[in-house]
This record gives structure tokens, sequence and C-alpha cells, in this order.
């Protein structure tokens, strides 16, 4: 059969079980929180066309993980600015007033974007009672800015230590830390520098939260960083190949500041693919659950879109976990909602197998080296291939990439993510492709990499390799 000329072409990218939005542009997810068996994902959202605009927060919220309810816009631009990144916290003890003990109230920290050309950046706070309409505080904003360029995206969390809430926010090259027992007077308590050991750069977007191992509680800081132009792809490895990364520490948190206390040699990367952002964690969910934003920013304006003009994703939500490896304590994802699809998975025979569906999983043990290769019609050809020392993801033939030169480069085409586990020893891996987004946890969660893929056309055919066992499940 012929090869269909790309003027014919009407393939689908709207993913079946990622979030998108309704149509026009998103960015980052913000806000996010779990009340009363839902989940809410805000974002950053731009209603009126299918690229970067004036912010506001758009709304959904699920009861999967899988599948949204998209609610009406929770905060628009005002006189103050647009509105940018932030979180929310379910105010179950009403420490704000806002609500009562009987209707706790959901508080918005966000951050206030200027319009006018100081571009100057403020942290303003809303509440709402029925977890959908939004009330802005009249006193914002409620952490002014004392003129730093770069300061924004308040995460709140518990304060065991101060027994309050405290945030940490993105100021420039550090993070700085706030401590509250209202939710309106915040005092500053310390400050974290990005880069004294990992990545420099500008930061945005933090997180921190507490998580268990063998030996007691630790930390986790979690930073994406805006790299300098300079920096990118001065030392040709995955660890500073694009202007936009995540990176995590492990340490203690004194009621004051974070401490890295673990100093990796190496930057530890929240994920090894192009196309995981800004991710950040549920508030008021017992397990550390992330979704991040699954495109990049040196091609999101640009990609590929349907007929229903959406562009933006976010990832699949993933569990994380802290695990003791031979180079130290590392963070493991594994998928969070698709367990009943996972269920009724069927064995898969090595050799070619026949696609019946664009949006599914494969669950994979690896014994030894080995590949997963997905075809179609046109020739295009999306792989993913276990080394004894690295797992690769090649999309530079997967489609669609003259959209940009960024997403056409080599060094964003090939994702080489070193191996955490010892050579000879077996190792899960789950793989999940759903349309115009590929998402790998390999070395049993230990090594992330997330990837959009634009194929022209449907893959048809899944041809796995080497020393693999597989299981495939459907995704709907």
């Amino acid at each position: 059969m012929d090869k269909i000329p790309k003027s014919r072409q009407t393939y689908d990218y709207r993913p079946a079980v990622h979030f998108t939005p309704p149509k026009n542009w998103i960015n980052d997810p913000n806000g996010m929180v779990y009340i009363d068996g839902r989940y809410h994902l805000f974002y950053q959202h731009y209603p009126t066309a299918p690229h970067w605009g004036p912010m506001h927060w758009g709304h959904a919220v699920s009861e999967d993980l899988l599948h949204w309810d998209h609610l009406p816009i929770a905060l628009y631009p005002d006189e103050l600015g647009c509105i940018f990144s932030g979180s929310c916290v379910y105010d179950r003890e009403n420490l704000s007033g806002f609500g009562t003990r009987d209707t706790p109230p959901l508080l918005a920290l966000f951050t206030h974007h200027s319009t006018d050309e100081s571009h100057m950046e403020h942290q303003s706070l809303a509440y709402s009672t029925d977890y959908e309409h939004f009330e802005k505080y009249y006193g914002n904003p409620v952490i002014p800015n004392s003129g730093q360029k770069d300061f924004r995206d308040p995460k709140i969390f518990w304060n065991p230590v101060r027994k309050c809430y405290s945030l940490v926010l993105a100021a420039g090259d550090h993070v700085e830390f706030y401590a509250t027992h209202d939710f309106k007077k915040w005092d500053k308590t310390g400050e974290f520098k990005a880069g004294d050991h990992g990545l420099k750069g500008i930061c945005e977007c933090p997180d921190c939260f507490p998580l268990p191992t063998e030996n007691g509680e630790k930390w986790i800081l979690i930073i994406s960083m805006i790299i300098a132009r300079e920096q990118i792809g001065v030392n040709n490895n995955v660890y500073d190949r694009m202007s936009h990364l995540t990176q995590y520490y492990i340490g203690s948190f004194d009621g004051d500041t974070f401490h890295d206390t673990e100093q990796s040699d190496i930057p530890l990367l929240l994920d090894f693919g192009t196309d995981n952002y800004a991710g950040v964690t549920f508030q008021n969910l017992e397990e550390k659950v992330m979704i991040g934003w699954a495109d990049n920013w040196d091609y999101a304006n640009f990609a590929p879109s349907d007929n229903d003009g959406f562009r933006g994703k976010m990832t699949l939500a993933r569990r994380m976990r802290l695990i003791q490896t031979g180079k130290g304590l590392r963070l493991a994802f594994s998928f969070e909602g698709i367990e009943e699809a996972r269920a009724h998975a069927c064995p898969l025979a090595t050799g070619e197998n026949r696609l019946r569906s664009q949006s599914f999983g494969l669950k994979i043990t690896a014994n030894g080296p080995g590949a997963i290769l997905l075809k179609n019609i046109q020739g295009e050809l999306l792989a993913i291939r276990i080394t004894d020392s690295e797992i690769i993801v090649d999309r530079t033939e997967a489609g669609q990439d003259d959209f940009s030169a960024a997403y056409a480069h080599p060094a964003y085409g090939r994702t080489h993510a070193p191996r955490v586990l010892k050579e000879g020893t077996s190792s899960e891996i789950e793989i999940i492709l759903d349309k115009c987004i590929l998402e790998v946890l390999a070395d049993n969660g230990l090594i992330p990499i997330t990837a959009s893929v634009y194929p022209t056309r449907p893959y048809e055919k899944l041809c796995l390799s080497g020393s693999l066992n597989a299981e495939y499940y459907t995704l709907t």
C-alpha cells in the first residue's frame, strides 16, 4: 500500500487517558489536591488560543486519575496581573477563617504576574467553599515582591517541626521558604540555592515533602530548572541537553529550610526524557503522587494538534517512593490509576504483533538486552531499546518533526538514560503509549522517560525482540 500524503492525513492526537484541555493551551499543573474521593487538577490555561498567552487557572476533577470532568475556569487575570502557577491546600481546620469546621475552605496560593513592563511577580491568595468558585482575598498580595525578577510558583506543605504550614517558592537561582499560621501572613524562614550540587539556573515550580526509607524519613526537594543557554549541551550528556529540566535533591528539612544531606555527584533528574516539566504532588493525599506537564518549552507552542485545537497534555499520575541503590537513594515511580487496565493484561509474543489500539500499556520483564519497535505504514519508527548500560528512547523517525528545529534535533530525539540496576539484574519496565505521548518507567521505576511523538498515521505493528517477556493491555 502506498504512503498517504501528509495533506490527507487526519490522525487524531488527543490522548485517551492523559489529561488535555477541552481546547486551546495548557502548561503547568497547579493546585492539585485530593478532597472526598476526588482529585482536583488546576492548570495553567489560555482559553482563547492554542498557544501561550495571559494565564488563567483551568480546573478539572477525577475519581480515577484517568477520566476527567472539566469545570469552569477557576481564576481569571485581574488588575494585579495574570494568574501564574501555585498550589492549593484543603484548610481542614479552617485556620484561614474563610470557611467553617463543617465546611473547610479550599485555599489557592498563586503568583500574580504583572502585565505591565515591570513583569513583577507577587504571591496572592484565593478561597472557595464549594471547591469550584473562588474569591480572591482583598488583602492580596500576601507575599509581596521586594524586587526580584523571578519570584513565583508557591507550593504549600505541612511543616511538622513548626506545627504549621510552610511553602517553598522559586526566587531566581534559589528557592525560599515561608511559614504561616493563617495563610494571610507569611514569614520567611530560609533559602536553598540550586547548583551547589546538581544543575544551576533559574528555579521554577518547586515542591518539598517527606518520604519514608528503611532508615527513617528523608525529605525531597524538587525544582524545575531553566538552564542558561550557554550551558546547554556543554557536557554532551542527558543532564544538560535542554533548556528546561527538573531535578530533585534528597535530604532533611529542619522547619526553616531544606538541607541537601545526600549531595549526589550527578544531577538527580525527575525524568530523563524531553517532555516532563513542572511536576508537583497532590496535597491532602497520604501517598506522594505527582503529575507533570508533558511538553517542552522549546517546541510546545508549535507542536501538532488536532481539529479541536487543543495544545498541551499532562503526564499520567506517578506514585513515588525512595529506593536504596548501589549509587545511593533514588526516587522510583509507578503509574497510579491503571491498576484495573493492567489486571487485564495478556502475554505478548516475541516478534511482530499487530496493534489494535493507539492507547495501550506494556508490562515487561527484561532479563537482558532487547528492543520494542513501533511501526506504521508511513515507515515511521518509534524505538525503545534496552542495553546493558542504557535505556534508549529514539523518536528521530517516529513521525512529524518539521514543526520545530529543537524537536528535530538529535539531542532531543534520542534519550540515553544510564542504567541504575547492576548488569545481569532482572528489570521491570512499564511502557505506556497514548497516541502522542510515550511514558517509560524502567529499572523498577528508577528510570522515567517521557517523550511526545507525532506519527502521521497510527502505529500498526509492535515488534518485540531480545530477552524480554511482555504483557499488553489497552487503555480507554
